[in-house]
């Protein structure tokens, strides 16, 4: 039997702690944690039968106070008035088939998490990790794949011992010594019950779950998804060189991720290999993703700067990156720019606004809406009178709308007299629709994330902006 299952059954019975080497706790509280979530899911099962009649809809849950349901396809989800969220999907087995996904929103949601859950975090505090650490739990057997491998069930014993471990009061101090000593975790034992032996086992866990974590960066299927725990455990000069060696493998999502990480840091060493990927940047191979990270990151401290706008510049200019229709970094790119070479970012900015991308169309006409000075105006009414149809208008018209001028209401008065919103026959909307139903609403919402953003950088810009790049 996995070592793993053996703590899990002597500690439900109070049993002795067993003989050899203890399970990695890390792995050990995630199955505890999923075989809790199975009680969660059966007690959502059981009140969608007994107080949500209808399979559809969403709002509050008659007779539970400040509860919320949404039915969403094959799923339901509720959520609690603390902000606990429980999602899932009907599988035909009353909640015994575990999503991933929803089990990692689920405990990343959790106000007050218990200890099981609570020790997972302090293991694993991300999606990413907790994700790639299920799949671990699945190649050692501990978990059964269900129908194309991604959902799954706990083993037939777990699931039958669910309810007693969802139940157990682990706020309890002898009852949390108990566990940690069943499941190995020496560092949560050397906090409860310190003691110069106790301090050497904790150090010497903590020593093996750094092993663990530069174990998983070192492999390219689970680097991104480990790097962030890693960050919690190293030194500053020990995850800069983690992540050079990441940067300097690929330009990709996990380069950029590292990358992002670094930049989160600007006490930290610079990190000579942010560079180097830019130098091997090629627009025509690469997502613009990593060059982003890698671009703002020499920006931010004043290095490299020529070579970093270069490509930008070079990577703001490709019209497809490849598996999309558009460039889905062009927005990003442009107001990199703009914040940082200024004279660079027009010819961005215009083809942002014109993108047909729409997300791409949103972030730039809300930036410039929110910056409000007078070059946005400018440039916004140009793109309308460009824009053939209302899809491609939208940002474009909320954004002037929102800026509220008499010129920027006059212009879309007249653009809407002009053209025909193309409306679906039969039952439905068409995108054309919910495009200029959403418009207003996620222009403010972008407006609202770029407001700290506008109020930074808009010291810095000519007003003329457009006029002082142009002549």
């Amino acid at each position: 039997m996995h070592p793993i299952l053996v703590a899990v059954r002597a500690a439900l019975a109070r049993g002795p702690v067993a003989a050899g080497s203890p399970p990695d706790p890390w792995h050990a509280w995630l199955l505890v944690a999923l075989a809790r979530q199975v009680d969660r899911q059966r007690w959502l099962v059981r009140i969608q039968r007994a107080r949500l009649l209808e399979d559809s809809g969403q709002g509050g849950v008659p007779g539970m106070p400040g509860w919320r349901f949404c039915f969403h396809g094959v799923g339901l989800c509720l959520t609690a008035p603390d902000g606990e969220t429980i999602d899932v999907d009907d599988h035909g087995d009353g909640g015994l088939t575990i999503d991933p996904y929803f089990f990692t929103q689920r405990i990343l949601s959790l106000p007050r998490p218990a200890l099981p859950e609570e020790r997972l975090l302090a293991f694993l505090p991300t999606a990413d990790a907790m994700a790639a650490a299920i799949r671990e739990l699945m190649e050692e057997a501990l978990l059964v794949p269900g129908e194309g491998g991604h959902v799954f069930r706990v083993l037939p014993e777990l699931e039958e011992r669910a309810a007693a471990l969802a139940s157990i009061d682990f706020s309890d101090a002898e009852r949390r010594v108990r566990w940690a000593e069943h499941l190995g975790d020496l560092d949560l034992l050397a906090r409860e019950r310190p003691s110069a032996a106790s301090q050497a086992r904790g150090t010497a866990q903590r020593a093996a779950y750094k092993r663990y974590l530069l174990a998983r960066i070192a492999r390219d299927a689970t680097a991104r998804a480990f790097l962030d725990p890693l960050e919690a455990v190293l030194t500053p000069a020990e995850f800069v060189e983690a992540c050079a060696g990441l940067i300097d493998a690929s330009v990709g999502a996990t380069s950029g991720h590292a990358i992002e990480r670094l930049d989160a840091h600007p006490d930290y060493p610079v990190c000579p290999a942010v560079g180097r990927l830019l130098a091997r940047a090629d627009p025509a191979q690469h997502h613009p993703y990593a060059v982003h990270a890698a671009a703002r990151y020499l920006l931010r401290r004043g290095i490299e700067r020529d070579r970093a706008v270069a490509v930008v510049t070079a990577f703001a200019r490709v019209e497809v990156v490849a598996g999309y229709r558009g460039n889905p970094f062009l927005g990003k790119l442009a107001l990199l720019l703009l914040e940082h070479a200024p004279p660079h970012a027009l010819a961005a900015l215009r083809r942002g606004l014109r993108s047909n991308t729409p997300s791409v169309r949103t972030l730039v006409a809300a930036s410039l809406a929110a910056l409000g000075q007078p070059w946005c105006l400018r440039e916004l009414l140009l793109a309308l009178d460009d824009a053939a149809t209302f899809e491609e208008s939208a940002s474009v018209r909320a954004a002037l709308s929102w800026l509220g001028s008499d010129e920027a209401r006059a212009a879309v008065v007249r653009w809407k007299q002009t053209h025909v919103l193309r409306v679906t026959e039969g039952p439905g909307y068409g995108w054309e629709e919910v495009q200029e139903a959403s418009a207003d609403e996620s222009l403010a919402y972008e407006i609202d994330e770029r407001r700290a953003w506008s109020d930074a950088v808009r010291p810095a810009i000519d007003p003329d902006f457009d006029r002082v790049v142009w002549g």
